[in-house]
């Protein structure tokens, strides 16, 4: 959200009142932001946490058909702008279920952004009159499973281009290969996401470990969460994967967004092996807009970000690690080939610019 606030401040379309936590950031922004008005929740109280559960006990009690919150940030939130006049209240994400709690403030101006592709053991209904979906995969998972009838309308995800369109000459780029054991000879394969099974880290490595030619290398960029985190058993994995392959990986660790690009340049090529149905992952876009030909698997919103003409997609089955080997070892023989995914990826990466994604939000509202 805080991307369509910042944009908002240029282009002022639309009339926002933001409702969240209250921390260092958000008051920040607040302070910073004249086209936008805050409502900051400070963290809830012991009493106001224990009263939620209470209070949610005696309704499925007594009043099972009553619609209920999902926490006491819900509660506090509600009680701040239930008298306010809002065309619409769009839910950033958390439970779907949610909505339900705001029904009765907001008859039918209760709209949802839908930031997961959605996997239910049975249908399930929404008092949502829209949904803002990610990706049309998303889009179209949410109603294959939903029941009530509203209104889906795609949001793209978008990204500060300005932060992958760097420069970096020749010589930074020698500098950051040689601090990570790489020659300008060595094609680099880079890997940037957090480190968790659904990434395919794990395939990725054994893919590069089957590739005969020594000069194939690959860089590994993330953690296994946003942000610099503490070790999980599969961190634990992938780094004693990595230890085996000596001077053929570097692990890097979690990087800032705003330091990715120094990577992304120094690299070849980019593989993005998710082993899950992504909604709408923006390292395919970030890897488009610095320039990086692509190796993709065929998952949830992946192919819709990315095209043919700048990604090479493989099949997530059984055969994963053999496809992503031929893939990496055939884009390394055709630089030709790389060249013109560079350029594919170049002009494909702009559709997805912070001022598109504002666009398409604005006119979802509408």
């Amino acid at each position: 959200m805080t991307s369509i606030v910042n944009q908002n401040e240029l282009y002022k379309e639309l009339d926002l009142t933001v409702v969240t936590t209250f921390d260092d950031e958000s008051k920040r922004l607040a302070k910073s932001l004249h086209y936008t008005k805050f409502v900051l929740i400070p963290s809830t109280t012991v009493f106001e946490r224990l009263k939620h559960r209470v209070k949610n006990v005696f309704i499925r009690r007594f009043f099972p058909s009553q619609r209920l919150s999902p926490s006491a940030f819900y509660d506090v939130a509600l009680r701040n702008i239930r008298h306010e006049s809002f065309d619409g209240v769009v839910f950033e994400g958390g439970p779907s279920s949610g909505i339900t709690a705001f029904d009765d403030s907001f008859p039918g101006k209760m709209w949802y952004h839908l930031h997961y592709t959605p996997t239910f053991d049975k249908p399930f209904s929404s008092s949502a009159s829209r949904v803002f979906a990610v990706s049309d995969f998303v889009g179209k998972a949410w109603c294959m499973n939903c029941t009530s009838q509203q209104k889906v309308i795609t949001v793209h995800n978008g990204i500060d281009m300005s932060r992958f369109s760097r420069h970096v000459d020749a010589a930074e780029r020698r500098r950051i290969r040689s601090s990570l054991g790489f020659t300008d000879d060595d094609f680099i394969v880079i890997f940037c996401g957090r480190i968790m099974r659904e990434k395919g880290v794990l395939e990725l490595l054994q893919a590069i470990s089957e590739i005969d030619d020594q000069h194939v290398k690959l860089m590994i960029v993330g953690s296994a969460d946003f942000g610099p985190s503490n070790r999980t058993p599969y961190v634990n994995a992938v780094v004693e994967r990595v230890s085996h392959l000596g001077n053929r990986v570097a692990y890097i660790g979690y990087v800032p967004n705003d330091q990715l690009y120094r990577y992304l340049k120094s690299a070849d090529i980019q593989v993005v092996p998710s082993m899950w149905e992504d909604a709408a992952p923006l390292v395919p876009v970030e890897a488009m807009a610095a320039g990086l030909p692509l190796i993709v698997t065929r998952s949830g919103g992946i192919e819709e970000y990315t095209s043919p003409e700048c990604a090479v997609i493989v099949e997530r089955d059984g055969q994963i690690v053999e496809s992503l080997s031929r893939a990496i070892v055939s884009l390394q023989r055709n630089p030709d080939r790389c060249n013109k995914m560079s350029q594919a990826g170049l002009a494909r990466a702009q559709l997805y610019g912070m001022r598109s994604m504002y666009q398409q939000f604005v006119a979802a509202c509408k």
